[in-house]
């Protein structure tokens, strides 16, 4: 490999330094298809090109005004499920105990 030529290649700690993420973030993201990898062994390669393509996609939706995402909220209800809520419950009941 010549040493005048740009690499076409980043590990996975180089891009999460870049991307200002974990490398669990990185590994997520190739273990689900989104970005694509090359093993060498046991070293992981991300290429440029793919960086470059996330890179400049919109990655921001349009903004929405604070009193639609407060109408969403209503009519989907909280995130909190019956199940959460009860193991919540239980163990703010054991701290009263």
């Amino acid at each position: 490999m010549r040493k005048d030529t740009p690499p076409e290649y980043t590990g996975v700690s180089a891009l999460a330094k870049k991307w200002a993420c974990s490398t669990a973030k990185i590994y997520r993201m190739i273990n689900s298809g989104d970005l694509p990898a090359t093993r060498i062994r046991t070293m992981i390669r991300i290429p440029l090109a793919a960086i470059h393509e996330i890179e400049n996609q919109t990655v921001c939706p349009k903004q929405e005004s604070p009193a639609s995402v407060a109408s969403q909220a209503e009519t989907h209800g909280t995130s909190i499920t019956s199940a959460n809520a009860s193991l919540r419950a239980a163990r703010i009941a054991r701290r009263l105990n």
